[in-house]
């Protein structure tokens, strides 16, 4: 048996945070020594490997949440049919126009649930899709405050808010955004042509090219 009397240093990878232990002065071995300084030191990289992991996992979940589509929709209301026709297109993260699609509705009350339609279906789009942050863009200001709202909606199109507020549960994140009508005119073109041509369409990928809705106009990479 020896008596020992020292003080052991860890130092951190980066030099700035340090952890003093000193034995007191007592009878121990060098082995016991030696089986202190090692267990602390496991103690110590268990400590860095756990904050280093912690900072992962927040980074991790910050670019989950991150809104990698955009889903511009819009619609275009016939008083006479009591149709609306609903346009959707969406934009990938990198700007690139993956999909489009164009529902007809019928029976159809008004302009404004012609526009609650077509935010529904944007709710849909997005979940066929399996995407997990979506940011929904629609030019009718009352539609969009009314998905925003946390409240029950009372009006008239109060059933078709309330399937797109149930639709929330499919995504991580759920975007409600309002858009000047100028920046959502190639959605608003297409829900014309569609409403003309009562046509139901649904392209994606390689199936954009050459299709004459997906070829009006000169597509944009994606608006701002």
């Amino acid at each position: 048996m020896v008596s020992v009397c020292s003080s052991v240093t860890l130092y951190g990878s980066y030099g700035t945070s340090e952890i003093n232990w000193y034995t007191r002065e007592k009878n121990t071995t060098g082995r016991d020594l030696a089986q202190n300084i090692q267990r602390h030191l496991a103690e110590y990289e268990g400590l860095k490997n756990l904050k280093k992991n912690e900072s992962i996992n927040r980074s991790h979940k910050t670019q989950e949440v991150k809104p990698r589509t955009r889903i511009y929709f819009d619609a275009a209301f016939d008083s006479r049919t009591f149709r609306s026709a609903t346009c959707l297109v969406g934009w990938d993260l990198k700007g690139n126009l993956m999909v489009l699609k164009t529902v007809i509705h019928r029976n159809v009350p008004s302009p404004f649930a012609g526009e609650a339609y077509a935010c529904l279906e944007g709710t849909k789009l997005g979940s066929s899709l399996r995407i997990q942050s979506v940011r929904l863009m629609g030019d009718s200001k009352t539609v969009i405050k009314k998905c925003q709202a946390t409240s029950t909606d009372k009006s008239v199109i109060g059933a078709i808010i309330r399937d797109i507020q149930k639709k929330k549960a499919d995504f991580q994140e759920l975007i409600f955004q309002y858009i000047h009508r100028s920046e959502n005119s190639y959605a608003h073109r297409l829900a014309k042509i569609a409403l003309e041509k009562e046509e139901d369409t649904y392209l994606k990928g390689k199936e954009l090219e050459g299709h004459a809705f997906a070829s009006v106009g000169t597509w944009p990479k994606e608006p701002d």
